[in-house]
């Protein structure tokens, strides 16, 4: 059977840096391609070729058999490749049909609401929305919904082929497995689609075979049924990776180091009580919308409570503003590293001595050596490459953007950590790199307090998880108690409702 697409020794470079090396790819018409590989492995630029983004290649390209260059996205989407970003790009002033029909394809000069919103009822079926009403606002929905309109708006095209990447990145348990049954739907229509995802448990969930990307060279596309998940690492990272997750220690004290005995952030219905113990990594679980995150955000000074009574150490503190949670050595990891974690436009050196200028700086003044000192010991604290401080922070791969959020908050030498979504976006290799260097921290005496969404991660990393669910705290389980089944339960169904 002819491939839908087939590239051939493709290659492109940017200045000294070569992208990718004589990479093979191809596409069977109704197949699930997984397209897996560290960051940096050359994932993006791949796809940016196959979605007319980038046309600097050398190499051959071609499409049902027939050699193409797309020198526009525009013109990928005509020929029938369309892709679903990560980063979305929905109005979401305006409605769900208006969305989908922005463009103005498949829909006359003079269109009604209604009737756009009888258009797009049959894409929002496609996609498993076909009770949402097309004349919603979308900035009402959800980020899983969200994902899916986006998704709606390029079946309205009817593309053959359909790039999805990092779909659910963002998403919840529960938004996530939309998705999953999105893609699983289109695959049987017969659309081909390239999934490309951090997630291994989806890419075998769904994907016919993986093709997977190391240092910018193709390995040969491999059958799903044919791996498990320590022979795909293997083939991303070139070696073993060992333990994913650290070995769990038993505290040897309960050292208490932060008690919250009546907080209560905007998100949440009512107020939480929980402890927090020296040298522990505490685990909050919960979906989004659950009021996990919030909990972080309050404890840092970087959201809003209706009541905040939090103690450190035995004395009351309540934050109104994160530079009084740095002054008290806590340090807070938002869960969008772009949007606030990372100066994108400075050098990591400024982004790494960041929280901390008044140890680099003689009254007020900073002469630069003892920055460039700090910087260094804490990139390489962090497994950060020390010779490349003096770049911008938005020309690292995302897990690298991961690593200086992180480690910037060594500069104030932490005693608690918060961390909402310690690994969003970021490569399987680097997140065993992160999962060490918490629990490093957390073996040196700091306390570690992290939010995720993602159920291996809240499972296998913590020592305590506290499970929440549409801003209610549900329970409390200790090591022996934790597992995927116990934590799934209570944050999409702890009282049983879809049985009722």
């Amino acid at each position: 059977m002819e491939p839908v697409i087939r590239l051939a020794q493709i290659s492109r470079s940017f200045g000294a840096i070569q992208a990718l090396k004589h990479v093979n790819f191809e596409l069977a018409p109704g197949e699930v391609m997984g397209l897996v590989g560290e960051n940096g492995a050359g994932k993006s630029t791949l796809v940016k070729i196959i979605s007319g983004f980038d046309d600097g290649y050398s190499g051959e390209f071609y499409l049902s058999g027939q050699p193409v260059r797309f020198h526009a996205a525009a013109r990928a989407e005509r020929a029938g490749i369309a892709i679903a970003q990560q980063e979305l790009s929905l109005i979401p002033a305006m409605t769900v049909a208006e969305n989908i029909f922005l463009s103005g394809h498949n829909v006359s000069t003079f269109a009604s609401r209604k009737g756009l919103a009888a258009r797009a009822k049959p894409l929002l079926e496609e996609v498993g929305l076909e009770r949402l009403n097309p004349n919603i606002r979308v900035e009402r929905l959800s980020v899983g919904e969200q994902h899916l309109v986006e998704v709606a708006r390029l079946i309205g095209h009817d593309p053959r082929v359909l790039i999805l990447d990092e779909p659910t990145a963002a998403l919840g348990e529960s938004d996530s497995e939309r998705i999953l049954d999105m893609v699983r739907r289109l695959s049987r229509r017969g659309k081909s689609i390239i999934y490309v995802s951090h997630r291994l448990d989806e890419i075998f969930k769904l994907c016919d075979r993986i093709t997977v990307m190391r240092d910018g060279v193709s390995q040969e596309p491999r059958r799903a049924a044919d791996l498990d998940v320590n022979a795909l690492v293997e083939l991303m990272l070139g070696r073993k990776l060992g333990n994913m997750f650290p070995e769990r220690r038993a505290l040897r004290a309960r050292e208490l180091c932060l008690a919250a005995k009546n907080l209560w952030p905007d998100a949440l219905v009512e107020p939480v009580e929980f402890k927090v113990y020296r040298g522990e990594i505490l685990g909050l679980a919960g979906q989004l919308g659950s009021g996990a995150g919030d909990i972080l955000a309050a404890i840092a000074g970087a959201g809003k409570t209706r009541a905040s009574n939090i103690e450190i150490r035995g004395e009351s503190f309540v934050p109104r503003r994160p530079k009084e949670a740095i002054a008290r050595k806590i340090g807070y990891c938002s869960p969008d590293r772009k949007l606030d974690g990372l100066f994108l436009g400075r050098p990591i050196i400024e982004n790494l001595t960041s929280p901390a200028l008044e140890t680099i700086s003689t009254y007020g003044w900073n002469f630069g050596w003892r920055e460039k000192e700090r910087a260094r010991e804490l990139a390489a604290s962090f497994t950060i490459d020390p010779s490349r401080i003096g770049q911008e922070a938005g020309v690292l791969s995302g897990a690298n953007q991961q690593k200086v959020a992180l480690g910037k908050w060594l500069a104030i030498a932490p005693e608690l950590i918060l961390v909402n979504e310690p690994t969003r976006g970021v490569d399987v290799g680097a997140k065993a790199e992160i999962y060490q260097k918490l629990r490093d921290l957390s073996d040196s005496g700091a306390s570690i307090v992290i939010a995720s969404t993602d159920l291996q991660e809240i499972t296998y990393l913590p020592d305590r998880v506290l499970t929440f669910y549409k801003g209610l705290q549900i329970r409390e389980l200790e090591a022996s108690e934790i597992s995927i089944e116990r934590i799934l339960k209570d944050i999409t169904d702890p009282f049983n409702e879809t049985h009722l």
